[in-house]
């Protein structure tokens, strides 16, 4: 099975972020509707076991461990390796790299809000790595936010000319316009989430003419409140829509769940069949960056 959305700072191994913590733990596993900001509040304990390059190193090892365990044998793990380490991107990087296991690679995370000064950076770092295949504009726009998403765009068009992989994180509860801005000026091949994308029948017909990949993660959008349940994520319309689209985990420990268990999941609720479970891996294997 290959999974395209992992966040790494979200799937940590919960012995090891219990043993790494310092103090007690607070409760950080997601709930239904708790809405994006809330969720992202939950990454505070998990980020701050990952301010050392033993531990990055640690974790992403474990991470690789634990997905193989779950049947998952290739997956592109994400991070945002400048919340780390006080920013020393590079350091980051490596330290991360160094715990991959075969099979398993990384995209690099710029964050909706942040300068894109920084995803310029993570371009950079990533054209000198071969285990970096791609980067990805992750979080949540706000409207307080200074930059917005069209301010990545130069980032992004550097990503493609230094031939890494582009995905962003779009649609995500929010207009079906986002998804388009991210394909049309961001040069994005895959869309992480991706709810909305049927909102608009001209931004169906420009996913199917790119054969744009949307990673979706059906547990991670009912903690976040995107949907209300699992049954109604709109992937069964995708199907007819002849739309691309894998499951994904999002978040091992956030969200207590992974591949498997969102195509279980998928089977039970959605009544999708095994061949249709198929299909969207062999979707998923051609979407790969690595």
């Amino acid at each position: 099975m290959i999974d395209l959305h992992c966040h790494l700072d979200g799937s940590i191994r919960q012995t090891t972020l219990k043993e790494l913590y310092q103090g007690e733990l607070p409760k950080i596993t997601f709930y239904p509707n708790m809405g994006i900001t809330k969720a992202l509040e939950s990454f505070r304990a998990t980020l701050s076991v990952m301010q050392t390059t033993d531990n990055i190193a640690r974790i992403t090892h474990e991470l690789c461990e634990d997905l193989e365990l779950m049947g998952t044998k290739r997956s592109e793990i994400r991070f945002a390796p400048q919340l780390h380490c006080e920013g020393q991107i590079e350091k980051v990087i490596d330290a991360a790299i160094s715990g991959l296991k075969p099979r398993h690679n990384l995209i690099l995370c710029g964050l909706y809000g942040e300068s894109p000064e920084i995803l310029q950076s993570l371009v950079k770092a990533a054209k000198t790595r071969p285990r970096v295949v791609g980067i990805d504009l992750a979080a949540a726009p706000l409207d307080s936010h200074q930059w917005g998403i069209m301010d990545y765009s130069e980032a992004f068009t550097e990503a493609k000319r230094a031939g890494l992989g582009r995905t962003v994180h779009a649609g995500e509860g929010r207009p079906a316009d986002e998804i388009k801005i991210a394909i049309e000026h961001l040069h994005a091949q895959r869309i992480g989430h991706g709810l909305s994308v049927l909102g608009d029948q001209q931004l169906v017909d420009l996913v199917r003419k790119n054969n744009i990949h949307i990673e979706a993660c059906p547990t991670s959008n009912v903690h976040t409140g995107c949907i209300e349940k699992f049954q109604y994520h709109p992937m069964m319309d995708w199907f007819k829509e002849q739309i691309r689209f894998s499951l994904c985990c999002d978040n091992v420990l956030l969200s207590q769940t992974w591949g498997r268990k969102e195509y279980f999941k998928a089977r039970l609720l959605c009544d999708m069949t095994f061949d249709q479970q198929n299909q969207t891996q062999i979707w998923a294997k051609e979407a790969l960056f690595s």
